[in-house]
């Protein structure tokens, strides 16, 4: 058993380290400015107003964030690109000189192009320079060539412009092509982006909401006691029903208990529990219709000093709905799993002997059949450590329940994407977890699972 466990967590570092590319591979992609959102309000409004301060304060925050470090810890890219192009903390700006770099393979002379168009961009603002500026601020986001030497010709002949137009001309008139056909190959170090971010989500630094800069770590932990409370209740519901009724249906299979539960659970497997959800709201929630059994939204208010039981009413009128919602569409998928296989097991040779040893169907279901028959379970046991943190977001949604479900569902609505990608790493955490704890229980349930030799051969003699 140890040994078969240890093969299992030498694939878990790896799935992580995959993960952690995806998800890091996602922040990066993801659209806005993560620099920009993380400016202080009074900061960002000077923009327009005090753009030198503004820019002054971007790079501040990308040094500190690090985003003017390289992407990873090596890069594959073309000679004619510096290797220094990453401490341009703007992505407009690196985009830029990433054009022009690519466009006439001379770095040199985009680096003194790009020195002059910011002097006149965020020098003083001169009489002068009323025409000039505003064209040298839009150089500075411009990622065309063709338009960027547009502008440079609009730019008037006066004194404060003639460093640009020199330097372009220089730009376009010493290009060296024949670097763009090499490539180059520069290894970073631990000084890159991907390195920092991974650092820092192993100390538990998820970053700040981009709506109200707060710690993801913080919001998440509020809300992940709420959906483990909704999930665990619903999941704990789900195996406390389908157990007994998938074992006693393949015990007494075709009889009026099989055919009656099989039916009701699949016409309640047919219903969508995001309708069923939307009807009881309307129905059982309100006064409107006289059936206002429940409270409709929330998971209530405990007063202080209020005894457990009056917790307990006031947590079990709020949860009753929600977890009802959330639980029976599962309860024919694990009673039927758990069915059909038990059927099968209820065919060997094992079940004849234990009759004729005088055992009850109970006895023989639940304590011979049961751990048999019990893959299915163990199977949908592996998705439980991610269900319990995912939640349901349309559950949440309808009940207005402050869950993890209604928090990804306002981060992707807001474009709040640290909340979302920390999530979509903690999902897929917990569904490794989960993962390697299926096979460790199956390795137990069944000795063969871990004596794959054997296994093989006993499947070949057969």
């Amino acid at each position: 058993m140890l040994s078969y466990a240890l093969r299992r967590l030498l694939y878990l570092p790896l799935s992580l380290f995959l993960l952690s590319l995806l998800c890091f591979g996602l922040r990066a992609i993801t659209p806005g400015d993560p620099v920009e959102s993380q400016l202080p309000p009074a900061e960002s409004r000077t923009a327009s107003s005090k753009p030198a301060a503004y820019d002054a304060s971007y790079r501040r925050a990308a040094a500190a964030l690090g985003y003017d470090l390289p992407t990873f810890y090596f890069s594959l890219n073309n000679a004619a690109l510096p290797d220094t192009l990453h401490r341009i903390g703007r992505p407009a700006e690196r985009r830029m000189l990433r054009a022009l770099t690519l466009s006439s393979g001379n770095w040199p002379a985009v680096q003194d192009y790009y020195l002059a168009v910011r002097q006149l961009a965020f020098g003083e603002d001169t009489e002068a320079g009323i025409n000039s500026i505003p064209v040298a601020r839009r150089l500075l986001l411009q990622d065309d060539p063709k338009a960027v030497a547009a502008a440079v010709n609009s730019l008037p002949d006066d004194q404060l412009s003639q460093p640009v137009k020199a330097a372009f001309s220089q730009v376009m008139d010493g290009s060296q092509r024949h670097r763009l056909l090499l490539p180059a190959f520069r290894w970073h170090g631990a000084q890159n982006q991907y390195h920092h971010w991974l650092l820092r989500i192993l100390s538990g630094d998820f970053g700040n909401s981009y709506l109200d800069r707060r710690p993801v770590a913080s919001k998440i932990g509020q809300a992940m006691r709420w959906t483990i409370l909704l999930n665990g209740i619903a999941i704990l519901l789900v195996y406390l029903v389908s157990l007994p009724v998938g074992l006693y249906a393949a015990g007494y299979r075709g009889s009026r208990f099989d055919r009656y539960s099989t039916t009701l659970l699949f016409i309640l497997f047919g219903l969508p529990s995001f309708w069923i959800a939307t009807l009881v709201t309307n129905y059982f929630t309100t006064p409107a219709f006289g059936m206002d059994f429940f409270p409709s939204m929330g998971f209530g208010d405990i007063p202080d000093g209020a005894s457990w039981w009056t917790a307990l009413k006031i947590r079990g009128s709020h949860l009753f709905l929600p977890v009802m919602c959330l639980a029976y569409p599962s309860f024919a998928y694990v009673s039927r799993h758990l069915r059909r296989s038990a059927v099968k097991e209820l065919d060997q040779a094992y079940v004849t002997t234990a009759r004729l040893k005088g055992l009850s169907r109970s006895q023989i279901l639940w304590k011979h059949v049961l751990r048999n028959a019990s893959f299915p379970i163990i199977t949908l046991l592996g998705g439980l450590f991610p269900a319990l943190l995912a939640g349901s977001v349309l559950i949440e949604r309808i009940f207005n329940l402050p869950g993890m479900g209604q928090l990804l569902y306002t981060a992707a609505v807001g474009r709040d994407w640290p909340i979302v990608i920390t999530l979509v790493l903690l999902n897929g955490l917990l569904t490794a977890a989960g993962l390697l704890l299926a096979d460790l229980a199956y390795a137990f349930t069944d000795p063969r699972v871990r004596l794959g030799g054997a296994t093989t051969f006993i499947n070949n003699a057969a």
